[in-house]
């Protein structure tokens, strides 16, 4: 399974802030050392995640001046999707995401193996100290990670394909500390009945977890 880095949830979270504040080209970012106090990051940490978005042409860094949103490719997501409300796009992208990974999960019950559900349990370990701590990247990596081990489980190199194409949008991130706290403690249980199920082979019980899972993600954004 590849290997998810701190650098890509620190280009996730920058790429949705551009999103979120729908930022236009030419558009002025936040300064490194800012970004490092907000995300609670090293500076070489940050530089590989500004290097992934410079390599995906969703920013540009120049020299002395700063981070600027791509003039090459203004990430204007929900332009491009035609939303205008925020909280519309994150409901529809859960929609999007059930939809998806419910398949997965069905598949992953069938054909994973217990080394495969070994380490879904270190990532959900991994999320627990995490979310313990209250390190949001952390929990952030951790729960990524655990998902993207059951789309490998699954077997199906389209479904993961595609999953991991959307997967920016898929896993948003949110406005505040607490709402991103909130949402990992309404749903942290749910991870486990999810993993319980799919070890056990009962199908039934890993979609329905993954059903409270993906509506008590829903209540908090409906919330927001």
């Amino acid at each position: 399974m590849k290997r998810l880095y701190l650098s890509d949830t620190v280009a996730g979270e920058i790429s949705n802030w551009i999103s979120t504040r729908e930022l236009k080209a030419g558009d002025q970012l936040p300064s490194a050392s800012e970004w490092m106090a907000r995300l609670e990051v090293g500076r070489s940490t940050l530089r590989e995640g500004l290097k992934k978005l410079e390599a995906e042409g969703i920013i540009e860094v120049i020299n002395g001046k700063g981070i600027f949103v791509s003039e090459q490719k203004t990430f204007q997501l929900l332009e491009t999707l035609g939303l205008s409300d925020a909280r519309e796009h994150l409901l529809e992208m859960l929609d999007v995401r059930q939809a998806l990974e419910e398949r997965a999960i069905v598949l992953a019950t069938r054909r994973g193996s217990e080394p495969a559900f070994a380490a879904m349990a270190a990532h959900l370990d991994d999320y627990r100290k995490a979310r313990a701590a209250k390190d949001f990247l952390g929990v952030s990596e951790a729960d990524a990670a655990f998902h993207l081990a059951i789309y490998e489980a699954c077997g199906n190199s389209v479904l993961v394909g595609l999953i991991k194409l959307m997967h920016d949008d898929l896993y948003v991130s949110w406005d505040s500390l607490e709402d991103r706290l909130q949402v990992f403690d309404a749903s942290f249980d749910h991870h486990v009945e999810l993993l319980e199920g799919m070890r056990r082979r009962d199908e039934p019980e890993a979609v329905s977890a993954f059903g409270k899972l993906i509506e008590a993600t829903r209540r908090t954004v409906e919330a927001m």
